[in-house]
């Protein structure tokens, strides 16, 4: 990580300004990435694969309660931050119900897209990765949804920034496409670009 000082500026006159999110949250186990390597600054994801025949999955969510943040904990010269990620799934269908049962007890990792062109937000690490910290379904007069949050065990830097062109395909053409994760972004990382 670097030790120099960097001013940050303000970036626009609305930085605060809530963004709106693609409507699926990327989930993959760590064991299945073949490599993760971020620039120098800690934060930027530089390389992204996975093991051969290995993917991820995405995982519908109401987009206004997708969300991925970090917060910072710890005492003194030992403070990091604690990776979140979490979302509401509407329904309680037999699907989400295995998808729920099979992901629970795996060391994972997340990647939220939000809508437009910046990079994606990626959560836990190999070492710190993510796991189920609270999974609460409902389905009574007032919503049929699974609330779920995943959350690192272990400080680490800030969340990590992925560019689109590095987030995988995860098999589902129809997630693809609408993610925007095309055969030609994929293309142009094996091209160099």
């Amino acid at each position: 990580m670097p030790d120099t000082l960097v001013s940050v500026k303000r970036s626009s006159s609305s930085a605060g300004r809530p963004k709106g999110k693609k409507h699926y949250v990327i989930l993959f186990r760590w064991e299945d990435v073949k490599t993760f390597e971020k620039d120098t600054d800690g934060i930027t994801v530089t390389a992204f694969t996975f093991a051969e025949g290995k993917k991820p999955i995405a995982v519908y969510g109401t987009s206004s309660t997708i969300k991925s943040w970090d917060t910072l904990t710890g005492s003194a010269d030992a403070k990091g931050y604690l990776h979140h990620t979490a979302w509401e799934s509407p329904g309680d269908t037999k699907e989400m119900a295995a998808c729920r049962n099979t992901i629970v007890n795996e060391d994972l990792g997340s990647i939220v897209i939000n809508c437009g062109n910046e990079d994606a937000k990626i959560a836990g690490t190999p070492c710190t990765p993510l796991v189920f910290s609270s999974d609460e379904g409902q389905d009574d007069k007032e919503a049929c949804k699974n609330v779920i949050e995943l959350a690192s065990e272990i400080p680490t830097t800030p969340l990590g920034r992925i560019p689109l062109n590095l987030v995988p395909q995860t098999g589902d053409p129809d997630i693809d496409g609408y993610l925007g994760l095309t055969a030609a972004a994929a293309a142009s990382l094996e091209d160099g670009v």
